[in-house]
C-alpha cells in the first residue's frame, strides 16, 4: 500500500473546514433567497409581518416561530451538520404570523406564505449546499 503524499494529506486535512465554509455560504445565500420569496408572497397590510420574516444562525426573535430548521448535513458521522440556521416569521409586533399562515378556527382563512415557498425551494436549497461543497473541495484538491 502506498503512502499519501504530504501535499495530498494536507489537502485532505483541510476538507472539513473547506466543506463547512462552502456550506455556510451556500446556506446563507439560499436562506436569503427563500426569505425574499416569502416576503414577496405574504399578504401585506402594515408591513410588520413581511418585515418579520428572516433567517438566523442563532435563536429566533421573541414572539416568532420557526418555519424551517435547516442543517447542512444529515447528522451522520462528522459531516458538516454542525451548521444550522433557522428561517422564521413573526415577532412581538407580528405575533399573528401563525394565524395568517394557518387561518383560525373562527373563520379567518389561511393565507400560506411560507410553507408553499419552503416546499418549492427546499430541494434546490439542499442541492445548492451539496454543489457548493463539492466544488470547494474539487478546487482545493491537488491535480494528479
Amino acid at each position: 500500500m502506498s503512502q499519501l503524499s504530504p501535499r495530498l494529506r494536507a489537502s485532505l486535512e483541510r476538507v472539513p473546514d473547506i466543506a463547512r465554509a462552502a456550506a455556510a455560504q451556500a446556506m446563507e445565500e439560499g436562506a436569503q433567497e427563500i426569505v425574499d420569496a416569502m416576503r414577496a408572497t405574504v399578504p401585506v397590510e402594515s408591513g410588520a409581518l413581511r418585515d418579520s420574516i428572516g433567517w438566523t444562525w442563532g435563536e429566533v426573535p421573541a414572539g416568532s416561530f420557526t418555519i424551517a430548521d435547516v442543517r447542512s448535513g444529515k447528522n451522520r458521522g462528522r459531516q458538516y451538520a454542525t451548521l444550522r440556521l433557522k428561517i422564521y416569521a413573526g415577532n412581538r409586533d407580528a405575533f399573528y404570523a401563525r394565524f395568517i399562515e394557518f387561518g383560525t378556527k373562527t373563520g379567518t382563512p389561511a393565507q400560506p406564505f411560507f410553507h408553499p415557498v419552503w416546499k418549492a425551494k427546499k430541494a434546490a436549497f439542499r442541492k445548492r449546499i451539496r454543489g457548493a461543497v463539492k466544488l470547494a473541495i474539487k478546487r482545493e484538491m491537488p491535480n494528479g
